[in-house]
């Protein structure tokens, strides 16, 4: 391979500013690192979060740290392996053969695997030393490209770095890392046997908000068993993809106060409410409605707000003690958990329109109308393409 000496990227250099710039190629590779060219890399709602200046995460834990400036965002990747330090069996996640001009993803998570969490907590990354690609990454110094909103991308030692099926097209790759949040849902079937709590088989959930992540919470729940599957958005066009995702009720919440939506739930649900809700909308106060729309015993999923967005105020008895909730918390994802996902979505093609959720997709140097586009109402999943022509898309 022919290294040039820099490539392009975007950087967000602070708050509301992203701007399209020359970085310099890394020089070297780590032992256990290795460089991607990127086929396509999206903008996530955390990735918004910080173009707002939202950049707390994991606030209040012994990993609290803010999203760094400047930086190249884009943890959500496909992209071909054109160099590494290592054998790829070794640098592989669960060992397979990789080689030169492999189609990869990756976890955004990066882990220490010394501190109490890492020894005794599996599959989900609660590292007290955490660094997050595409967030925690400056770009002022090596090795500059650790975010997928570049030509290549810098993946450093002990990223997780996934070898896909070469089935995959490159939007199944760059959409993989969201269907693995809805793992999420995974979880709660865990609760199931426990006083009607979790997520059973027949339930009733609800989806607050029909983002490119809802509509994945959308078809896992559907894939998991879900009896009724309600969204809840007020954007038209989301409310039928909604549909087309397997919802069996899509709610313009615009039509209802929040009283009206809760009782509008409870006439869909026999008077109970909700078995299941799952907030994705990224708003705290979606909490206050989405936790009066559970039914007694009910099984509450927050992950939408993943970086801190402030508070909401909650009367402790009504929302959570008389009502038994089981709340289940979530800010990360099971990293052994993408081979399975990248399966299912090959497999269920037929039912899902993956390829749908991407609406909008821009080059580098068009980056200021790519996050414009991103808060705009006719835009679900927006996403770069760095290297255009590069890679089997749809």
């Amino acid at each position: 391979m022919s290294k040039p000496e820099q490539v392009k990227a975007v950087l967000m250099t602070e708050p509301g500013v992203v701007q399209c710039r020359k970085l310099p190629y890394p020089d070297h590779v780590e032992p256990g690192a290795l460089i991607i060219k990127m086929e396509m890399s999206g903008i996530c709602g955390t990735d918004k979060h910080a173009f707002d200046g939202d950049v707390t995460l994991y606030g209040g834990t012994e990993t609290e740290q803010d999203m760094v400036y400047p930086a190249v965002h884009g943890h959500e990747n496909s992209g071909i392996v054109v160099e590494m330090n290592g054998e790829g069996r070794d640098i592989e996640y669960s060992g397979k053969e990789l080689n030169i001009g492999d189609r990869v993803t990756n976890c955004p998570n990066v882990i220490c695997g010394k501190c109490w969490y890492c020894r005794r907590i599996h599959a989900l990354p609660f590292c007290a030393n955490h660094e997050g690609i595409g967030m925690t990454y400056r770009s002022d110094r090596f090795p500059y490209i650790t975010g997928g909103w570049s030509e290549y991308l810098y993946l450093p030692p002990k990223a997780w770095v996934y070898k896909v099926p070469e089935e995959s097209t490159v939007e199944e790759v760059a959409l993989s890392e969201i269907f693995v949040v809805t793992a999420l849902l995974d979880r709660a079937k865990m609760y199931s046997q426990i006083d009607a709590r979790g997520f059973n088989f027949g339930d009733t959930v609800v989806i607050q908000g029909l983002g490119a992540v809802g509509m994945m919470m959308i078809a896992k729940a559907r894939l998991l068993g879900a009896g009724k599957i309600i969204g809840l958005d007020s954007i038209p066009f989301k409310l039928q993809m909604a549909m087309e995702f397997g919802a069996d009720l899509a709610v313009d919440i615009s039509r209802y106060s929040n009283e009206e939506l809760v009782e509008f739930i409870r006439h869909e649900t026999e008077g109970r409410g909700a078995d299941v809700v799952v907030e994705v909308a990224g708003r705290p106060e979606a909490l206050d409605v989405g936790l009066r729309i559970l039914r007694r015993g009910g099984t509450y999923c927050e992950t939408g707000n993943f970086v801190d967005t402030g508070t909401v105020e909650l009367n402790v008895h009504r929302h959570l003690a008389a009502k038994n909730v089981l709340l289940i918390g979530n800010t990360n994802h099971p990293h052994d958990m993408y081979y399975v996902h990248l399966n299912m979505m090959i497999k269920q093609r037929k039912q899902f329109p993956w390829a749908k959720l991407i609406t909008h997709r821009f080059k580098l140097s068009e980056c200021a109308q790519a996050m414009e586009k991103a808060y705009e109402q006719n835009a679900l999943k927006v996403v770069f393409v760095p290297n255009p022509g590069l890679g089997n898309t749809e």
